[in-house]
Order: structure tokens, then sequence, then C-alpha cells
């Protein structure tokens, strides 16, 4: 067998943090400084979001998946750079809005909107910038980071600093390209625009409202809005590892023998995702060919597992909800969160995280008890809560090295 060295994995990296929950989180004040929850809120560009839990438990929290939590919805519109500074879409957006808003292209190589042509384009501009490592190989074009900050004071029309900015967008950096947009103040209703749903085109995983008229400054750009529709995906007979209430092997471990089995939990997750037939218990693979086996396989056992997949520009926001709304739902339960991100940077960019939620070591009486004290001591600590895995992906290069 041949041993291949892949010198950009080497410098990839993986965060792990084992932490315990309060017994009450409050969703209008959540912990933001602690995992998983900053984990979460530092993620803000996001392309999927998967939940994994048993399937005898989906049934039970499907209703309020479905009552509970809104659809992620997007834009897909197609703008130069001048039209951001537009004076209706500006002020509204921009000045006094919050929005998420990313360009086509890959990062280190095409324009995410960084500058794509290089050093020639960017003394063109006339703006001010940094030299930006891309991540590309040592006779590729030097890059220059331009960051501007359009919601300070002097950033108006008519200003000097502001005008140049306006030139440079219009004169130079004057080609169209595709931008994912999402509004996080609101949500359009199901009234506004054409329903065209894409299981008509064979794709029953999302819908598009396709907006034909409207008063908010997107709709003069013709954008496409699209509604991420829940991809369900079961899996059959999967050797499960026996997730102890609470951790308390965790307790007994040593340090070595944790590492080892955070490791072997992540990789447990990541081939349930691929839907790996080294899973199932039915699975006879030669041992010369495959020798993995699930973490506690042993005391493991077979069991259906659910898989819900959203797919599209998705908010930090809308998947701290979504984990809230698990977290209450599936106390005795555990459940899997793999999210995904937009790459970016080109160097050492996040490209995304896994949190695992293991079952409350309380009864449901117990866990309602205790928070209600918590409701009424306003305290997010009364209690033991549940124990949890987060795992944080970095990247070494989207670029070839």
């Amino acid at each position: 067998m041949f041993q291949e060295v892949d010198e950009s994995s080497r410098r990839e990296k993986c965060f792990t943090t084992i932490t315990q929950l309060p017994a009450f989180i409050n969703p209008k004040q959540v912990p933001s400084k602690r995992s998983p929850f900053s984990t979460i809120q530092n993620h803000a560009f996001v392309h999927s979001v998967e939940v994994i839990l048993p399937k005898e438990f989906y049934s039970q929290i499907k209703p309020s998946l479905e009552t509970k939590l809104e659809k992620p919805r997007y834009a897909r519109v197609f703008m130069t750079p001048s039209a951001l500074l537009e004076h209706e879409f500006f002020n509204t957006y921009i000045k006094s809005g919050n929005i998420l808003m990313i360009s086509e292209g890959r990062s280190g190589s095409d324009n995410v909107f960084t500058l794509k042509d290089g050093k020639e384009i960017y003394e063109r501009t006339g703006l001010t910038g940094k030299p930006f490592r891309s991540g590309g190989r040592k006779h590729a074009k030097e890059r220059f980071l331009v960051e501007l900050n359009l919601r300070l004071p002097s950033m108006l029309h008519g200003k000097k600093g502001f005008e140049r900015i306006v030139w440079a967008f219009t004169n130079v950096l004057t080609q169209s390209m595709a931008w994912l947009f999402h509004d996080l103040e609101s949500n359009p209703g199901p009234g506004e625009g054409d329903h065209v749903s894409e299981a008509k085109k064979g794709n029953s995983s999302k819908n598009i409202l396709k907006v034909g008229a409207g008063n908010k400054p997107i709709d003069k750009v013709q954008p496409q809005l699209i509604t991420c529709e829940p991809q369900e995906i079961a899996h059959e007979q999967i050797i499960t590892p026996p997730f102890y209430e609470n951790g308390k092997v965790l307790e007994n471990m040593s340090e070595d023998d944790l590492q080892e089995y955070c490791g072997s939990l992540s990789e447990w997750i990541a081939m349930v995702q691929m839907a790996s037939p080294r899973l199932s218990g039915e699975d006879d693979v030669d041992p010369y060919l495959s020798r993995y086996a699930a973490p506690d396989a042993e005391e493991g056992q077979a069991s259906d597992l659910m898989s819900l997949k959203w797919h599209g520009l998705i908010s930090s926001r809308w998947t701290m909800q979504l984990f809230l709304n698990m977290l209450q739902n599936t106390k005795a339960s555990w459940f899997a969160l793999a999210v995904a991100t937009l790459g970016k940077e080109a160097v050492e960019g996040r490209d995304g995280f896994m949190v695992m939620v293991l079952p409350s070591g309380q009864s449901s009486a117990q866990s309602s008890e205790s928070s209600q004290t918590s409701q009424v001591k306003d305290e997010g600590t009364v209690g033991t809560g549940r124990v949890t895995f987060c795992w944080e992906l970095m990247g070494a290069s989207v670029t070839e090295p």
C-alpha cells in the first residue's frame, strides 16, 4: 500500500470543546460567550444544516419544528457593486438594516467580493487596502484586501471619501455578478410574488418564490426568493454507540482516551452524514478492505436514525433557533447538529462545526421542575445540564498549494 502525504491536510485544525449546558436556557438571552452558542454565532454564512437523531424521537418533535421554526429564506439576485450604493438600497439595507450578502466566486481565486484580478485592478480603484495571503502558488498574482465600513457617519453621498468608493464601483468594478441576499429583519410573506414549486422540476428539496412586484428596494433587481425545505433522510439499522446520560463514563477517561473517543465520535457522525454502509448492522465487508468499527460497538445496538437537512444561505440566528428547539424537545434523546459554511477566506477559514448533545440525566418531571425553578430565580445554572461536544473545523487553504 502507498502512503500519500497531503501537506494541506496537516494545516487543517479541529478544535474540540466538551461542556455542560445550563439546566435552563432563556431563548432571549443565551449564554453567547460559552460553547456551543459562541460557535454557532461565529458562523454567519452557512450553506447547509443537518440534524441527526433517533427516528422514534423525530415523530415527537416534528410538529414543533413545523409550527415554531420558520423556514429559512433568502434571495438570489444579479447586481453590480455600484447598485449597492444606490440611495434607496444603501439607506435601507446597509446604513440602517441588518442583512447578509455574499457574491459568487471562490476565495483565493475568484471574486467573493474581494478583488479578482490582483494588483492592477486594486491600483485602478484608488482604494486603500493591504496585501492578503491567498493560499495560492508563489508565482500567482498578488492579492489585496479592502475593508470598507459603510456604516460610518462619514459614509454619505457627497462626502469625498464615499465618492471615491462610488467612482471605483462605477468605473472599475463594473462586472455584474450573482449575490445571495438575506434580510435578517423580515421574511417575505406567502402572498408576495408568484410561487413556483421546484418539485415540478424534479427537485423537492426547496421551493422558489419569484417576486413579480413589491415596494422593497430588493424587488427592483428581480430577485428569486428561495425557501429552504427540509430534506428527510432515513438511515435504517445503524450501529449506534451507547450515549450514556450526561457523559458519566467521560469522567473516568484519561486525556488520551478522551481525545480518541472525541475523534471517533465525530468520525461516526460524518459517516452517518455520508450514509456509509460500514455503519449498517447487516454490513459484512471483508476486514481486509475495511477495519472500521463504531465507537463502543460491542455495547452499541442497531437502530433507525433520521436526518433532516436544509440547504441554502442560512443565518446563524436561524441555526441558533433550531438548536434551542432541539434542546427543548429532545431531553431524553441525543442529537447531532452538523453545519457547513460558505468559504469567505482563502486561508484558515472556518469550514463549519458539529455539535453532539447527550441525553439528559433527569427524568421529564425533574427536567420540568428544574426549568421552572430556573425561570423563577432567573438563573441558567440551576440543576444539572446536558453534556455537549463541539467540534469547530478550520480549513488550511481552498486553493492548491
